[in-house]
């Protein structure tokens, strides 16, 4: 009989802000927060290998974070888990086969019911004398990445330097009068949620999507020197063919992202019609006037495009894909609330069923930087989009290696898995090579 992982639970607590801490007991949720309202939550988990023999995890660890989170608090308590795993420190942070399964014992649970939800959980698990892992889950129609990013990365700085004092430009701003909302997208939004099982539906369960069983979790790399190539090709290319526009700039976002629609499109061969995808952009940056880096919620705007599934099988597929995308990016950057006023509605509809969602799409972003959370102990070893369990999205997340540009989190069933990993690096070596990539 196999043996299977277990995880024994130690402790299950309740983290408190200081007496001290001195935060809005209340926060309205604007439009850009009520648009995620009933999302299922977003589960990170971060590895860290243990720094020494000589540092105990029950004595040492597991109390600086503690205490560090206390401080850090500023709402409410946050509910924290500790607990112990015989499973596979190395094979869990690797980037190798693994199945999605394995991840969920280690993420918490966010408690929420029908009129009360909350904002973070956490747990913290040990590793034989391995290492430990931080998992936390988000509410997201409480805060986005940047946000959920910079709340973690004041936690490890907190937990380095407890009379550590951050500079305004890095204290959470929770103002939420610098949303603007001439059009009440808010309240269409909240109609929208109502209605989704209506009438008048006020529930805050949460929908979660339904997990297909034997998918398996990999992770890819975007090394700066793929990144590279690619663009070295694609401007080539541009430079020869008069039908392609050579003067526009050129992100590794796009290429990257590009890449990757062409290798799925390979992946489901000859199909008709289109593959679409869309991706989630900050909007802090890009609205007037623009809200501060610090704000402290949701700010986030869809971009998406359609791509023809034969074109992207063509030997410019590439090319086509990253000009469509580029062109998504400038709308948003014109336009950033252009048609918000269906989004509610579409997000609402959406989340209902899941399984719907046939769009290519990302979590995660290279930009949040989540490979610098040290809490004292050293960089994450791996940090895993645990709630990114579907063929069509991918995670991207920045690296512990200098050489990569991004890491990619790539979820399927083992033999699409093989299948997918295969084309996604013979690509690359048939660009080094100067071949057609249609021929590889």
């Amino acid at each position: 009989m196999a043996n299977f992982p277990s995880l024994k639970l130690i402790e299950v607590c309740k983290v408190s802000p200081p007496p001290t801490a001195a935060a809005p007991s209340s926060l309205p949720l604007t439009f850009f927060d009520l648009m995620w309202l009933r999302f299922h939550p977003i589960q990170r988990l971060f590895f860290y290998e243990f720094p020494s023999n000589e540092v105990s995890f029950h004595d040492v660890i597991v109390p600086k974070l503690k205490n560090s989170l206390s401080l850090t608090l500023q709402g409410d308590g946050v509910s924290m888990t500790v607990a112990e795993s015989d499973d596979n420190f190395y094979h869990l942070s690797g980037n190798g086969f693994r199945e999605v399964s394995e991840f969920h014992p280690l993420v918490p649970q966010l408690p929420v019911s029908h009129n009360r939800a909350a904002v973070i959980a956490i747990q913290v698990t040990k590793f034989q004398n391995k290492g430990f892992s931080i998992g936390i889950s988000n509410h997201h129609g409480i805060l986005d990445g940047r946000s959920s990013t910079s709340f973690i990365k004041s936690w490890a700085q907190i937990c380095i330097e407890e009379s550590f004092i951050p500079t305004p430009k890095q204290m959470p701003l929770y103002d939420r009068s610098v949303i603007n909302d001439p059009k009440d997208l808010a309240k269409i939004y909240a109609k929208a949620w109502k209605d989704v099982e209506g009438p008048n539906n006020k529930s805050l369960n949460l929908k979660f999507p339904q997990t297909k069983h034997g998918l398996v979790r990999s992770t890819l790399e975007f090394t700066h020197q793929n990144i590279q190539k690619l663009k070295e090709w694609i401007l080539n290319k541009k430079i020869k063919n008069e039908n392609f526009d050579s003067s526009s700039h050129i992100s590794s976002f796009a290429i990257a992202t590009a890449y990757l629609c062409v290798c799925t499109a390979k992946l489901e061969g000859l199909k008709e019609g289109k593959l679409w995808f869309g991706f989630a952009a900050d909007a802090r940056t890009r609205l007037k006037p623009q809200v501060p880096l610090n704000y402290f919620g949701n700010c986030l705007v869809g971009g998406y495009t359609s791509l023809e599934r034969f074109e992207l099988l063509s030997e410019n597929g590439i090319i086509l894909a990253c000009d469509e995308i580029s062109k998504a990016i400038r709308k948003l950057d014109d336009g950033a609330l252009n048609g918000s006023e269906n989004w509610g509605s579409m997000m609402s509809q959406a989340t209902n069923d899941y399984s719907k969602i046939q769009a290519i799409s990302l979590a995660g972003s290279p930009r949040f930087g989540v490979y610098n959370a040290d809490f004292g102990f050293g960089k994450p070893k791996k940090v895993e989009i645990v709630s990114a369990e579907s063929p069509y999205v991918f995670p991207l997340t920045d690296s512990q290696n200098s050489d990569v540009v991004m890491e990619i989190g790539v979820v399927r069933e083992r033999d699409e898995m093989e299948a997918f990993v295969t084309i996604f690096n013979q690509g690359f070596e048939s660009f080094f090579n100067d071949q057609h990539w249609d021929h590889c």
